[in-house]
């Protein structure tokens, strides 16, 4: 059993009601479809049988022969209904578990693993992979199991009317299964490879739309457009090698079960003239010798439209199995507020693959004091105010938060104790209000508070609609000042004790620093904060500066 099916399989089998239900309806269908050829053959045989026109016929076999054409479309119709209601619900609940599954093991998943994913291909995970486990239940498995059944049903009433017919029938039945493998095993590589090719799209066209910005500054507009151009081509080429492969596979089908008929008739006729078969029965067997190629071509379709589904659930269980995650000790500590005491202990850090981003940092910083971290770019100022988040622990030595180690801590209790203020303030779709209260059950009055505090209230008032204004994805129409603020708003309604601040003044105007600063100076008040910074102005607000360099301190300073 693959990855992807072991994943699957427990949520197959929370549906399993549904499911023999529908496979109880599938089985009448094939029933149905078996006998559809027989009133015929009764005709032949019981109406119409040695009789010359014209002739009387039994008006009582006859209506008991329309009643029973009456009774096997209502039995098709009945099941067709509750099959298509069972297997789809059953696909839609498969899907919503599968995707609250994956979406949630996604955000226990470590920053690290983010840091390295492309973003488009987990959403083509969550969304597209996720719908087409649903449309394998509500389309696929259904037709699997009704093409089996029927040639098996098939093969069974054919074996017991005439054996001998019956084996003849089946002389290229081993040839079709050979067909059928190659043909699965074919389509299952070529899904596999659009898969890949498809998340490899969906990153592409997520980084591009996502710095659009940044494409339009350089002129990159027909560069961006070849690169998802190309990839779309070698997805289309794989795509059209399917559907030539389909095709290839549908006219040996079609061929094969021809000359099935075509021997099935010829000595059909030789054992009816013999008596050995009554024209109903040659009847039977012909109309199920020409519909065969039908479940086995139905059959052999959805088993590739099965593999590549399963190539996609092997996608999801990339997700779902992957473990890089940071997990709480047994009985991490869960108490009240931290007093807000750092301290770092010969603390070094690497980046998988890389050069060590922090070699035996120590520092310590008492409650309530002001840390600010200087030096050049890739120093590893942010990767230390990381450490201290938990987004990532130490390779060697500890961070200590009022003398506990951060990883005998709950990821719940730290969360509440640390807040980050980034360079530029992430704001989601929504209105101002839900932005402010982003993470937290702040009541309007605690949100218009927190927004005054970090002097943001007076450009919120100046708004179209005040604090139910709509904002844009990443809040179109703001300034960065006007961000950061909403961001600092957002952290002062946590009221954490200790606070990261990676750049908040970054890229802002003189004017907008001075509206921010207002909001910065309120928000460390009485906090312990670490400060990332290259403003001047910022570093003098801090009880300490150190700088780092290639993740080493190399100076340290107080500012009394």
């Amino acid at each position: 059993m693959s990855t992807g099916a072991q994943v699957l399989r427990p949520y197959v089998l929370r549906q399993w009601r549904a499911l023999a239900g529908a496979a109880g309806g599938t089985a009448v269908l094939a029933l149905a479809e078996l006998a559809k050829p027989w009133p015929i053959a009764l005709i032949v045989d019981h109406v119409i049988g040695d009789h010359q026109a014209p002739f009387t016929p039994d008006m009582g076999v006859l209506l008991a022969i329309g009643g029973l054409i009456l009774a096997i479309a209502v039995a098709e119709t009945t099941s067709t209904y509750f099959v298509g209601l069972w297997l789809q619900s059953a696909g839609e609940r498969i899907a919503h578990q599968l995707r609250v599954a994956i979406y949630d093991h996604l955000q226990r998943l470590s920053l690290a693993y983010h840091q390295r994913t492309p973003k488009g291909d987990l959403l083509t995970r969550v969304t597209e992979d996720v719908n087409d486990m649903g449309e394998l239940f509500s389309d696929t498995l259904g037709e699997m199991l009704q093409a089996a059944l029927l040639a098996f049903g098939m093969t069974v009433v054919l074996l017991i009317i005439d054996p001998v017919l019956a084996l003849l029938s089946l002389v290229t039945a081993p040839l079709l299964v050979v067909i059928s493998f190659v043909f699965r095993r074919r389509v299952r590589d070529r899904a596999r490879r659009q898969r890949h090719h498809e998340g490899d799209l969906a990153s592409i066209a997520n980084e591009a739309l996502s710095a659009m910005t940044v494409v339009k500054a350089f002129g990159a507009e027909g560069q961006e457009s070849e690169r998802v151009r190309s990839r779309s081509e070698q997805r289309m080429g794989l795509g059209v090698e399917v559907a030539r492969l389909q095709a290839r596979f549908d006219g040996t089908v079609g061929v094969l079960r021809a000359c099935a008929t075509a021997v099935v008739t010829v000595f059909g006729v030789i054992r009816v003239s013999k008596g050995d078969l009554s024209v109903g029965e040659l009847v039977v067997f012909v109309s199920y010798t020409r519909k065969a190629s039908s479940p086995m071509r139905s059959f052999a379709r959805e088993a590739a439209k099965l593999t590549a589904a399963l190539a996609r659930a092997d996608r999801i269980a990339e997700v779902l199995t992957e473990d890089d995650v940071i997990e709480d000790r047994p009985h991490a500590y869960r108490g009240g507020r931290a007093r807000g005491e750092l301290e770092l202990e010969h603390v070094s850090f690497q980046y998988a693959g890389e050069r060590a981003a922090l070699q035996d940092v120590s520092i310590k910083i008492a409650a309530g004091q002001r840390l600010a971290l200087t030096g050049p770019s890739g120093a590893g100022k942010s990767t230390l105010a990381a450490l201290v988040a938990r987004f990532y622990d130490p390779t060697e030595g500890r961070v200590l938060i009022d003398g506990r180690d951060a990883r005998d801590c709950a990821q719940e209790w730290l969360r509440e104790q640390i807040a980050v203020v980034l360079q530029d303030t992430v704001l989601f779709t929504g209105t101002v209000r839900e932005n402010i209260g982003y993470g937290s059950e702040a009541s309007d009055a605690q949100i218009v508070d927190a927004a005054k505090a970090a002097a943001a209230h007076d450009f919120i008032q100046r708004l179209p609609d005040g604090y139910d204004t709509e904002l844009g994805p990443q809040g179109t129409g703001l300034s960065g000042g006007q961000r950061q603020r909403l961001g600092i708003a957002r952290t002062l309604l946590r009221n954490p004790p200790i606070i990261i601040l990676d750049e908040p003044t970054t890229a802002l105007d003189a004017d907008s620093e001075a509206q921010v600063m207002d909001g910065l100076d309120r928000l460390m008040r009485g906090r312990t904060c670490i400060l990332i910074t290259h403003s001047a102005r910022l570093a003098h607000a801090a009880d300490q500066i150190l700088e780092l360099d290639h993740g080493r301190i190399t100076e340290e300073a107080s500012l009394g």
